[in-house]
């Protein structure tokens, strides 16, 4: 991660949390906390952050402001560049998707941030989390009670997860699937639900085959587009979760599919 990504991912985790330990924000970060103080120092300088006592909070003026997060590439921006982006309202939408968590669910996590979002609102109790996204793991790693499967594969380091014919084929049929929490790059009347990588969206469509309930989380950034690679058609969903209502076309087609629109 450059430096202005990570002291961008820090200015959003003091917005999230108002003041949290240097040690926080090293983990959440993946940094040593050497590092960390470093980035610290630069944004107190500029008058951003103030620290006291190992915490770090927003100054009153950036608590305010708008963050633009800095994408070097728009087309296919990184895992931890699009952790910047929607931040408040990914949270939102994690939240609202708790009520569809119960104690002792199988539940299945892809790789996109909204999935990591959701996977810091879960709480420590019995049920079994399966994933392809090594970020999901390191967040669940803390919470004891939740036993955790990884789906293994080939690794990509810009999405930080495991996908391919392994990941698809011989690990994901050993699994029984409660929920499935997926996301997504576009969400369409006529095309369904898209993805810009076409091994996400391959793999998607082997965990919808196995999953009892589908859930998407998607920002409403994502109506109406149409990204590279079909996942599914609108009819495979069951549920949708999102931070604004839907058109009346689009509602119509989700009405007529039986499928639950909550607005978080």
């Amino acid at each position: 991660m450059l430096i202005l990504e990570r002291q961008q991912m820090i200015i959003e985790l003091l917005k999230q949390h108002n003041s949290l330990t240097v040690t926080d924000m090293a983990k959440l970060c993946s940094v040593s906390k050497e590092t960390l103080r470093r980035d610290l120092r630069v944004l107190e300088k500029k008058g951003m952050i103030c620290r006291s006592h190992g915490d770090a909070m927003l100054t009153e003026l950036f608590s305010h402001k708008p963050i633009v997060p800095l994408i070097l590439n728009t087309s296919k921006p990184s895992f931890r560049q699009k952790i910047l982006v929607n931040a408040e309202i990914k949270t939102r939408i994690a939240r609202k998707a708790l009520q569809f968590v119960n104690n002792a669910d199988r539940i299945a996590l892809d790789s996109r941030s909204s999935c990591w979002f959701l996977s810091r609102q879960l709480p420590n109790v019995d049920m079994t989390v399966i994933t392809h996204s090594i970020n999901v793991v390191q967040t669940l790693a803390a919470k004891s009670q939740i036993q955790i499967f990884v789906l293994g594969g080939a690794y990509f380091a810009k999405n930080e997860d495991m996908v391919g014919t392994l990941t698809e084929k011989k690990m994901l049929a050993e699994f029984k699937i409660d929920t499935l929490f997926i996301s997504c790059d576009g969400l369409d009347f006529d095309n369904g639900l898209s993805d810009n990588n076409e091994y996400h969206a391959r793999l998607k469509k082997q965990m919808i085959l196995t999953a009892r309930k589908v859930i998407v989380l998607a920002d409403s950034s994502k109506f109406n587009q149409n990204a590279f690679a079909k996942i599914c058609n609108l009819g495979d969903i069951d549920v949708l979760i999102t931070d604004k209502k839907i058109d009346k076309l689009l509602q119509k087609e989700m009405d007529w599919h039986s499928v639950n629109v909550v607005i978080a």
